[in-house]
Parts: C-alpha cells; sequence; structure tokens
C-alpha cells in the first residue's frame, strides 16, 4: 500500500500536477497516521521527538559526521 501510494505521489510529482501532488501527500498522511494508531503510536509526539534528535546530527555531503545524541 505504501509504495503504491508514494508511486502515484511520485508520479504526479513527474507531471508537475500540484493538485495532484497535494491529494496524494494528503494519502500518504491517513496511511501513515493509520498505521501509527493500528499500532498505539502517537505520530505527532513521535515526529516532535525524531525531529528534536535529528537537529542535534551535523551532517556533512549528506554523510553524518557528528552525533550528539
Amino acid at each position: 500500500m505504501f509504495v503504491w501510494r508514494s508511486n502515484e505521489l511520485f508520479q504526479a510529482w513527474l507531471k508537475e500536477d500540484q493538485e495532484n501532488i497535494n491529494e496524494e501527500l494528503a494519502d500518504v498522511a491517513i496511511f501513515l497516521l493509520g498505521i501509527s494508531e493500528m499500532l498505539g503510536s502517537d505520530l505527532g509526539e513521535d515526529i516532535v521527538k525524531k525531529v528534536a534528535i535529528n537537529a542535534k546530527r551535523k551532517y556533512v555531503n549528506g554523510k553524518k559526521i557528528i552525533n550528539d545524541d
């Protein structure tokens, strides 16, 4: 399901179809929220935590050089 949704998003992006891009992004978000609920996870809280972790990381050319976790 996720691969199918992300492929539809990618195809919309290739066509530069902004309305369809927005719809596909919403579909992906709905799918992730559903999985999160089934697994008993608070996706919003998890995202906030992960953003804080990522903010501490240092990257050069996509390669991590320092991890202050």
